[in-house]
């Protein structure tokens, strides 16, 4: 009996131990149900408790490209000078700098002196190093001005590469250090040339040519590499043997497929300074053209009266910042596959930060300037017409007018009238966010 009356006692305190958890649990259940109805009602509160308020501009003058996607690739327009033997690289000239014929360009030297290679180019380093500070670079207190231009390009790069934000986005700082990378590039061009009565830099001098008439005893066999034809020196070589000059874009039948190939970042072209070179690799290339050649890619255009054509301006617009200004078409290939523009350019950008294709890009085919507003400020906005309504403020109240889409951008319009007379001017009032009024509402 003892043992049945003991077993009772158990179970209910099962019972009640059960009881009390699922009162837990439901008492749980409920504020966390309560909880959530608390947020979603504080939030549709915050969001709804006021209502947008309407918000007024001024029209103002502005200049809005029309741009259309393509593709464009870099053509060779260089001769390749290859290395006779394996050995290391030593530059005798600047990137960029121009030669005439027979100047001597590199050296190729043995693979097992690269301790002379290192302390002549430490030497070239504190030349050059000694030249900055005498140009005036390195004591902007005493020299508060600048001297040339290249001078005055380099202290802007300088301030701003230091005032670039390095945290978050970072393309402001990206585009600084592009900016310096040109500053000292048209720098050590024009202003370190002009520093060879100092001293200490005379002795610098010296030691480097010791130096070098040092490493010219080390050379390998026929490493003297000199310039076949006058041009301008690039050690930025490419890393493909492929040869892509305009025949092979005139030819090719599958122009987008090379340019997805070309894409590849693994193609951008290689320092051949900074790495031993291998025999019969390029060394440098050498162009006697003062202007780079691009071809242009884009969908066939059927119509032949609005088509690009031979002679025509376009700008190119690719990478983060970069933009070609005033490329003009020397020659225009149309098929149905694709179009093809030969364009000159004669802007100088970094290539060498680019692999030899570049698929994203953009060409702009028309700039307009005029009255604009903001795309979203338009009302009924009829892309394929042009057609659309703006509402501005005459005389203290709202009026909807019709208005004419000249050009936009996908954020901006240049908007004008569809007859002869324009029903805006500059300075007129319109409404920024059109839905949060009706039409003739008093406006304070």
């Amino acid at each position: 009996m003892n043992t049945t009356k003991q077993s009772d006692q158990l179970g209910e305190q099962r019972k009640k131990h059960r009881f009390k958890n699922r009162a837990k649990l439901l008492a749980m259940a409920v504020l966390v149900a309560v909880t959530v109805a608390f947020a979603i009602w504080s939030v549709v509160y915050i969001l709804a408790r006021h209502e947008e308020k309407t918000r007024l501009a001024f029209i103002t003058p502005r200049t809005v490209e029309t741009t259309a996607p393509c593709s464009i690739a870099l053509i060779n327009q260089y001769e390749e000078i290859p290395t006779p033997a394996a050995g290391i690289l030593v530059p005798l000239v600047e990137e960029g700098e121009r030669v005439a014929k027979g100047d001597r360009v590199a050296l190729i030297i043995r693979p097992d002196y690269e301790e002379y290679v290192k302390e002549y180019r430490l030497a070239g380093e504190a030349c050059d190093a000694r030249k900055m500070v005498l140009t005036g670079l390195g004591n902007t207190v005493e020299d508060v001005l600048p001297k040339t231009r290249s001078d005055s390009l380099m202290r802007e790069a300088v301030v701003s590469l230091s005032q670039a934000k390095t945290i978050g986005d970072l393309a402001e700082f990206q585009r600084a250090g592009k900016q310096f990378i040109r500053a000292i590039a048209q720098y050590r061009n024009d202003a370190l040339k002009n520093t060879e009565d100092d001293p200490e830099l005379k002795e610098l001098v010296r030691e480097q040519k010791r130096l070098l008439e040092r490493l010219e005893a080390v050379v390998v066999e026929g490493g003297v590499l000199n310039a076949p034809v006058p041009g301008t020196v690039s050690f930025l070589v490419p890393v493909s043997a492929e040869k892509r000059d305009e025949s092979f874009w005139v030819n090719t039948d599958n122009p987008e497929a090379d340019v997805k190939r070309l894409s590849d970042p693994g193609l951008r072209p290689a320092d051949s300074r900074q790495v031993p070179v291998k025999a019969d690799s390029i060394a440098f290339t050498i162009s006697n053209s003062s202007m780079s050649t691009v071809v242009v890619i884009t969908s066939h255009d059927p119509d032949e009266e609005s088509r690009l054509s031979k002679g025509n301006y376009i700008d190119l617009l690719f990478g983060e910042d970069e933009r070609l200004n005033r490329c003009r078409i020397r020659r225009a290939l149309y098929a149905e596959e694709a179009d093809r523009f030969f364009v000159t350019v004669s802007d100088q950008i970094g290539w060498s930060n680019y692999p030899p294709a570049i698929p994203d890009a953009q060409m702009v085919l028309k700039r307009v300037t005029g009255l604009a507003v903001p795309l979203r400020s338009l009302i009924d906005y009829r892309e394929e017409t042009g057609a659309a309504k703006l509402k501005k403020i005459t005389g203290g109240v709202t009026e909807t007018v019709s208005v004419q889409v000249l050009a936009s951008d996908g954020a901006y319009a240049v908007i004008g009238g569809i007859g002869e007379e324009s029903p805006v001017e500059e300075a007129d009032l319109y409404v920024v966010n059109p839905w949060t009024v009706g039409e003739g509402v008093l406006i304070d």
